[in-house]
């Protein structure tokens, strides 16, 4: 099966899920390609790979130099639900060492905010604000609305990692979009709505996308600062 790639922003971790044969040729350019435009944005990475069936020796040196690159800048590459037949040859290969594998998405992305000294991308990331929103645009233009005011801002647009970050991050605001604030029906959608329920929150009007940016701007910049959140 040939190798498909997915990606999506939890914060400031890329998560990358894998499905089909990490080998050399085509499925590694696609690889390549990938993690080097996510790059650009950090080197935080997470590497689902539940879905890889198969690595070849040139696939597994691509993860060992991308592993290297993201240290180099000082960052990390975790990988996580590597299958039993993965794990074996990281073991065999001994190559588990450098690599910080995890059971699941939410552990990997977790991990980047638990306090370590290692300088594997650990604590020194820090959040003020979550804004949790599903339009990447207005992810983009929040978090750097926002972080030009000199606030720290995770940004994410689905529950699920919503709540990874709440619960590794501590957000003292959470800036979320209408729609999500009033889901519910899933164990995401009930366990985001808790937790928020003891946070400040600012909630997103329907039509922020399409409001003039420099009157929401202002707005939501206002409504921070009133919740008594200092830059």
């Amino acid at each position: 099966m040939p190798l498909s790639v997915e990606h999506r922003r939890a914060g400031h971790i890329a998560v990358v899920a894998c499905t089909g044969r990490l080998v050399e040729g085509v499925e590694m350019i696609a690889l390549q390609r990938t993690l080097d435009e996510l790059l650009v944005f950090g080197p935080y990475l997470v590497l689902h790979l539940g879905g890889v069936e198969f690595v070849d020796s040139a696939g597994l040196g691509l993860l060992v130099r991308y592993s290297a690159r993201t240290r180099n800048a000082q960052g990390s590459m975790k990988l996580c639900a590597a299958s039993p037949k993965l794990t074996a040859v990281l073991k065999v290969t001994r190559l588990e060492q450098i690599f910080n594998v995890y059971e699941s998405e939410s552990e990997a992305i977790a991990a980047f905010y638990e306090p370590s000294s290692s300088g594997d991308g650990g604590s020194h990331i820090r959040a003020d604000i979550l804004c949790v929103v599903s339009s990447v645009d207005v992810q983009a233009y929040v978090r750097e609305m926002l972080g030009q005011n000199g606030y720290a801002v995770l940004t994410t647009g689905n529950l699920p990692d919503a709540v990874t970050l709440m619960q590794a991050v501590k957000p003292k605001l959470v800036v979320v979009s209408a729609d999500l604030r009033r889901a519910r029906g899933t164990h995401a959608a009930q366990k985001f709505s808790r937790l928020v329920d003891s946070l400040t929150v600012i909630e997103l009007p329907p039509d922020f996308s399409h409001l003039d940016a420099g009157d929401a701007g202002r707005t939501l910049l206002e409504q921070v600062r009133a919740a008594g959140l200092a830059s």
